[in-house]
């Protein structure tokens, strides 16, 4: 069975499903400190963050990368996630010196790795980002680093740079399922439409990838995902799956565990990738879930999948 695989050394792909919420305003970041996890405070123009935004019961509407701009903060998330997202920041900035605003419309979004692709990127942006999260930005777009599970780079991308990369950079049709299996290996959640307020960040292990900060003070949501963690009342967690069978499942879709010789309801899919090789899964379980233990989506009972490990440590 194989259960990994590597991407051609020249990768790149057009993400349809990201999009961008802008705040902009000269309270812009003291009106986000108040309603993310992430410390807004902290933001740099070089660094992005990764945050969660949620409701009052600490239920997530929104997981993103903010992004320091010059007049505010983009927030790079799934599309499906912008519209709860954004009517919820209107609603409580309306007395704020802030604007909110869908602007998926101005970008275009890339995944792309490989040496070639390097060469490419830098010649337009001069240089690289160094360093995991790290952001190179132009007037045309803006190129973030990730690290994991190897060196891979987002780009944001303006009309006129946008056309110059699909002229020269290399695609292939199964390049944006390749980008989301490397999220999902990455163990990094999203939130779309049928997940939305449905868990809270701890169970998607937010807290393991440095989304959330537990000294910046209030924000909404914040009594529930510190009680999470200083009382230890997380029960779930996210794992990454992989099936060698190729059914495509979608966010929201519900995992059923083998208990003995029967099979219980246990988890709900976050994301997913559906690969020549197999399927790859990001799904909340019991975090007491063991890597000897079978599931299978109950929509498609013959599709079993194990768990594979995470990149980093939950505890």
């Amino acid at each position: 069975m194989q259960s990994s695989f590597s991407t051609p050394d020249n990768f790149s792909s057009k993400l349809n499903n990201l999009g961008i919420i802008s705040v902009e305003g000269e309270e812009a970041i003291s009106y986000l400190q108040g309603k993310v996890t992430n410390d807004m405070n902290s933001l740099t123009e070089d660094q992005v963050q990764l945050g969660c935004h949620c409701d009052f019961k600490g239920k997530t509407w929104n997981i993103f990368h903010a992004i320091k701009t010059a007049n505010g903060v983009d927030l790079v998330c799934h599309q499906e996630s912008i519209p709860t997202s954004l009517a919820e920041l209107k609603k409580y900035g309306v007395f704020s010196k802030a604007d909110f605003t869908d602007a998926t419309k101005d970008w275009d979004f890339f995944g792309v790795s490989g040496k070639e692709a390097e060469n490419i990127l830098e010649e337009h942006f001069g240089q690289l980002p160094e360093q995991h999260r790290q952001v190179c930005a132009t007037q045309q777009g803006k190129v973030i680093r990730f690290d994991t599970p190897h060196i891979r780079y987002l780009v944001l991308a303006h009309s006129k740079l946008s056309q110059q990369l699909q002229q020269e950079l290399t695609f292939s049709d199964a390049a944006e399922a390749q980008w989301e299996a490397l999220d999902i290996l990455s163990g990094l959640a999203n939130i779309q439409s049928a997940t939305s307020a449905e868990f809270i960040p701890q169970m998607m292990n937010l807290q393991a990838l440095d989304a959330i900060s537990f000294n910046k003070g209030c924000y909404m949501g914040q009594e529930v995902v510190a009680r999470t963690k200083y009382l230890g009342k997380n029960k779930r967690a996210a794992f990454i799956l992989y099936s060698e069978h190729t059914n495509e499942l979608k966010a929201g879709d519900i995992l059923e565990g083998k208990v003995g010789e029967n099979w219980r309801r246990s988890g709900t899919v976050l994301r997913s990738a559906t690969l020549q090789q197999g399927t790859y899964a990001l799904a909340i379980l019991p975090n007491d879930a063991t890597i000897d233990q079978v599931f299978r989506a109950k929509e498609a009972p013959d599709q079993t999948f194990t768990i594979k490990p995470l990149p980093y440590n939950i505890d």
